[in-house]
């Protein structure tokens, strides 16, 4: 008997240990299949032709050398990733617009000297934006604002608040098309860093 017995425990947690693996592969590749369906779908809007067989990190650097450009402001060391479908003012070199001119990018860099806290930038963006809930579009340092400029028009301000400095990409595009915009922004805002690593 105690040997049936010690059979079934060993059998039981050779069971246990074969469903946890079963559930770690499953949701490893669940997460694998999204981000392959974000990307797929970044890409659709660029000009980043599909490759049949890519990986999830053969798809992710194909989008990046051939949909992405880097902006750098050399001054505060901040930079990020953005669409190529957005093409700079050479004499501005902060200002951007689609070929379209349906879509505008801009970016406003200051260096403030550990001058601008969080907490006052909040205040600021809630005076502006009364119905912003703070915290509540806050990723990588980044605090999202999304609104109806007009009726047809929608914006996206991007704070990015260091020790050092204060970014405000500002975005907008067509009303309806934010779901095509919002894939362009996460990464955009993944994307964004400086040399001063004291985040705000």
């Amino acid at each position: 008997m105690k040997r049936f017995t010690k059979i079934l425990s060993l059998v039981t947690a050779l069971l246990m240990v074969l469903c946890m693996t079963a559930a770690f592969a499953e949701t490893e590749a669940e997460g694998e299949e999204q981000g392959v369906d974000e990307i797929l779908q970044m890409m659709d809007i660029s000009d980043v032709e599909q490759t049949e067989g890519m990986g999830l990190e053969e798809m992710t650097e194909a989008f990046t050398e051939s949909a992405m450009g880097e902006y750098l402001d050399a001054a505060t060391g901040f930079s990020m990733q953005y669409p190529s479908i957005f093409q700079f003012d050479e004499n501005t070199g902060n200002s951007a617009a689609t070929t379209d001119g349906k879509a505008t990018l801009s970016i406003e860099n200051y260096d403030t000297a550990g001058g601008l806290t969080k907490e006052a930038l909040l205040e600021a963006i809630k005076l502006e934006v009364p119905d912003f809930k703070p915290g509540s579009d806050d990723n990588n340092g980044c605090i999202r604002v999304d609104r109806k400029k007009d009726g047809s028009t929608m914006q996206t301000d991007l704070y990015y608040l260091t020790g050092k400095s204060f970014h405000h990409i500002i975005l907008t595009y067509p009303a309806g098309e934010e779901e095509k915009y919002s894939s362009y922004i996460e990464y955009m805002i993944n994307t964004m860093e400086t040399n001063d690593t004291d985040l705000g």
